[in-house]
Formats: structure tokens, sequence, C-alpha cells
């Protein structure tokens, strides 16, 4: 059998470009649209720029990975489904699919505040109704489509520095730009900062938070969980309510997007979508800078590194008479020493054989299968601690 013939014209694709994107401008190079390409090229049925983005049969990649020379694994990267289970944990839905996601972590709220609800359908960052976004600035220098527009990970670009816009039509065809007035606001620092780290995660896999690196899979689950945390129903909130005006004040918002009734994120118009992100980000440099209580479990991955204390010459004074006037740590003291320790352990692991296993049989208890194992070890691997020295035993993922 032959190999198939090999197209003399494919533009490389750009980073994160869309499949649906990547196809329109091929097939533009031999003056055709994307549709002509898959039937006279292919023989493949005519698909929407939605099911070519999403989930396109496997068979069609590998036909365009051999028809370009691309590596398989770049071509799936154009498609949602290239990016499971880094951004998604699956693209079916399951009835359990917002809890795993959104409540794993916790920021603003301690887990026992938080509403746990069971949209039907749902997909993290995914709406049913297909957005239009797009950098007006990226768009003018060529017609790609990044594939991470069409989500609301982001509100700006971290390019040229604006907020991306909505539009009809396709680059470069035909475009018009339905961006209201209010979508056109200024940028605040703290939101581009956010979608920077967003990008980050996207472009390099990891993310560098204020007390220590983390994968990019950890982030997409914290940004949608503070989402969740901000547009909670308002009696959720206890003695924290007035803190979480104080974030909505602080971007200018009105409090909650103005929902009156709980909705999911990826249901709501990309108006008010862009109000949480917002929030999210002011929620994100408050707790930074130590001006708003976040009681979560979560939390401290955005506070920065405790100071050392400076030592005045001072001799301490004398110890307090009774144990019982000692003050009592608070949560957040408790969680600095957890991490703190951790880390120790993690960077003793590096180089001590006995402390890597010591810590690997620590992080197996309680699991039950060998992918958990798999799991285990590669987290091992990403922070570089050997694994010569470790008997098999059996560990948990590092996210679910």
């Amino acid at each position: 059998m032959r190999p198939p013939e090999r197209w003399p014209l494919h533009p490389a694709p750009a980073a994160t470009e869309s499949l649906s994107s990547w196809l329109r401008r091929t097939a533009s190079s031999y003056g055709m649209y994307s549709h002509q390409l898959l039937e006279h090229a292919l023989g493949h049925r005519e698909l929407s720029d939605a099911e070519l983005d999403l989930n396109p049969p496997r068979y069609l990649l590998d036909e365009l990975a051999k028809r370009t020379g691309l590596d398989q694994h770049r071509v799936q990267a154009m498609t949602m489904a290239g990016w499971v289970p880094w951004l998604f944990d699956s693209l079916t839905p399951a009835p359990d699919a917002y809890e795993t996601y959104v409540h794993q972590f916790s920021v603003l709220l301690p887990p026992t505040r938080r509403q746990i609800y069971t949209p039907r359908k749902w997909l993290p960052w995914l709406a049913e109704t297909r957005v239009l976004r797009g950098c007006r600035e990226c768009l003018k220098s060529g017609p790609t489509i990044l594939l991470f527009w069409q989500l609301p990970l982001m509100a700006s670009c971290p390019v040229h520095r604006h907020r991306l816009e909505t539009y009809e039509g396709h680059p470069a065809d035909y475009i018009k730009w339905t961006t209201s007035a209010e979508d056109q606001r200024e940028l605040p620092d703290s939101l581009f900062l956010m979608d920077r780290c967003t990008w980050q995660a996207i472009a390099t896999g990891s993310v560098d938070l204020p007390r220590r690196s983390v994968h990019a899979g950890v982030w997409f689950r914290l940004l949608r969980t503070l989402l969740d945390e901000l547009s909670a129903p308002q009696g959720r909130y206890g003695r924290q309510l007035e803190d979480v005006r104080r974030v909505w004040d602080h971007c200018g918002n009105p409090f909650r997007a103005g929902l009156h009734t709980w909705q999911p994120f990826e249901t709501l118009h990309w108006t008010r979508q862009q109000q949480l992100l917002e929030a999210a980000a002011a929620a994100m440099e408050m707790i930074e800078a130590g001006s708003l209580t976040a009681l979560g479990t979560s939390a401290h991955l955005l506070r920065p590194e405790p100071k050392a204390p400076i030592s005045s010459g001072t001799p301490p004074g004398p110890p307090t008479a009774r144990a019982g006037a000692q003050k009592q740590p608070t949560l957040d003291e408790l969680w600095n020493t957890v991490t703190t320790t951790l880390d120790a352990c993690i960077t003793a692991a590096k180089t001590d054989p006995m402390v890597a296993k010591h810590l690997f049989d620590f992080a197996h208890y309680g699991c039950r299968s060998e992918e958990s194992v798999r799991a285990l070890k590669d987290a091992f691997a990403e922070l570089q601690i050997p694994l010569d020295s470790l008997s098999q035993t059996k560990g948990k993922k590092p996210f679910a």
C-alpha cells in the first residue's frame, strides 16, 4: 500500500492555534474552503468549526499528521480533546463532574461552606453556544484563531494587553466586531497579571505562584474554584460576606456580577464572565497583599512566603508560666507550617533516598489502584525526586 500523498503546501500552525483555523489557512493555500479540503483531499464529510475544535475523529487527526508531516500530538493539541486531562478531566459529561473539578480545592471559603451543585451536561469552561472572541491587534496581522479564545479562561491578550472582543464571521474573509462599550473598559493590572498566569499554564504547563510553582492542571482548577466562590449565594459567605463585598467593590463591578440566582460560570454572558474574571484577579491580588481573609485550604498558594523575623538583639523574655496561656495557632499559621515542612521534605528527598522512600510511603497511604502508582511516580519524576530506591507501593494523583 502506498503511503498517503504529502501535501506540498501546509502552513505551520501558530502556538495554540485551533484546528479549524489551521485547516482554513491550509485550504486557502489551494484556493479552497476547509470543507472542500476535507471532502476532496481526505474524503471526509464536512465538519463545523465547533466539531473540528472540540473532539474530531482520531483517524482524521492521524491523516492530517501524515499529509502535513506534523507530529500527531501537535495536531491533537489544536483540539480541546488534546487538553485532557490538564484542562478537562474528560469531554464526556458525568453526574459528579462539577464537584470533582470545582470542589477539589478551596480558596476564599472553607470547604464546609461550599454548596455543591450538579448541573446537567456540564463541562468546565465549555459553553453550549460557541462564542467567537479574539484580539483585534492579533487578527490585524493574520487570520489565525487561537483555540483558547473560545474559552472564558482569559479576558485579555497577553501579547498586546488588550481585552478580547467578540466578533462575527471568519477572518480573513469577513469579520464584524460586536463588542459592546461595556466590554471595552480599561484593563485592570490585576486582570492582566492573572491572564499572564493562565497563558503561562497553557504555554509551559506550570504557573509560578507566590509560594511555589504549580502544575497547569492545578491552576485551571484553582481559578475555576475561585470563580465559583465569588458567585456563590450570599448566604454561603457567613462572616466573610463583607470580605467578599470588598473584592467586588475593589474591581468596581456589581456584587456577584449582578446574579440573582446561581448559574454555572460557563452559561453566563461574556460581560458577566469578564466581571467574574476581574473579581477573581482582584481577590488574588488582595490575598497576596494580605488585605483579604481567605479560609480555603489552598489559599496559602496565593500568599508569599512568610518573612523570617529580624532579631533586635534583645534576649527573649521568660517563658509563659502556664501552657494554657499560649496563643493557639491560626489556620493560616498551621497551613504555613504544613507547606514549609512539605517543601523541606521535597528538597531533602531529591538527594536522600531514605527521605524519598519515606515521602513516597506517606503519599501512597490509602490508595488502591496501579494507575495511582504510576501517577505518583510521574509526580515524583516531575519534582526531580529519584525513584531508584522506591519499592512497589501505591500512590495518589497530584490532582484528580
